[in-house]
């Protein structure tokens, strides 16, 4: 697809840009479903890590308002971005995204579904529902949330101010910031983390993952937790990985 570019940089790591420069990297529902579509292909694959990048100075500008009609028919918009979220919250996949310039509206909901954020020092976000006359997709807003401070969420969500980058840290929004503002900076350290990430026992970074999101969950059950982690203490991985911390003494 021309709107998104898919390359393989390293062992266990999937690239994806998107590439819709002359629409500010706006999201239309063509581009959710091949991000969808990479997210799982990448998990078949058997790869570890993903990461979401952008080509030119703005990581997105949120959702394309060309398909939008002002209308309650804009759920169908809604619906399509949920379905991309879940499918990189509920994927065991480490997603890290790299946010060089504006991350807005859909753009920041995006990010917010990915494990890592990492941002140029000059991006800002936001998040601007409410000056469109809306409130943003409940369901999200109650998933996002809880990711960034009462301060952040409501200047994003009442005021629809921007954010820059260091109010966004503050904010519980960015995880990691570059050394040096630019597409290339960012996607370089976003690597980094990913391929440190692939470098990690898989079996308990993926616990690891589910156990995040599972505290989130009313459903959550810490018995369950303690039986996985019994599953763990006996897996070849951690035996492997015990070995390997006593050869490094």
């Amino acid at each position: 697809m021309d709107d998104l570019r898919v390359e393989t940089p390293g062992d266990g790591v999937r690239l994806l840009v998107l590439s819709r420069d002359a629409r500010r990297n706006a999201l239309s529902r063509k581009l959710i479903g091949a991000l969808r579509d990479a997210v799982a292909a990448a998990r078949v694959e058997g790869l570890r890590a993903i990461v979401i990048a952008a080509e030119g100075r703005v990581f997105s500008a949120g959702a394309d308002f060309a398909e939008l009609d002002g209308s309650v028919a804009d759920i169908a918009f809604d619906e399509e971005m949920s379905a991309l979220t879940a499918s990189l919250r509920d994927s065991a996949l480490i997603s890290v995204v790299a946010i060089n310039g504006a991350c807005i509206g859909a753009g920041l909901d995006l990010a917010l579904a990915c494990d890592f954020r990492v941002a140029s020092p000059d991006a800002i976000f936001a998040l601007p529902a409410v000056r469109m006359g809306i409130l943003y997709n409940p369901r999200r807003l109650a998933q996002i949330l809880p990711r960034m401070s009462h301060a952040a969420a409501t200047r994003l969500l009442l005021l629809a101010e921007r954010l820059d980058c260091t109010d966004a840290r503050i904010g519980g929004i960015v995880t990691h910031v570059a050394d040096r503002p630019g597409a290339d900076a960012v996607r370089e350290r976003a690597l980094e983390i990913a391929a440190a990430a692939v470098g990690l026992p898989s079996l308990a970074q993926e616990a690891a993952k589910a156990f995040v999101a599972s505290c989130e969950s009313p459903d959550f059950k810490v018995a369950d937790w303690e039986a996985r982690r019994l599953e763990l203490l006996a897996s070849d991985q951690r035996r492997e990985a015990l070995e390997q911390a006593r050869t490094k003494k």
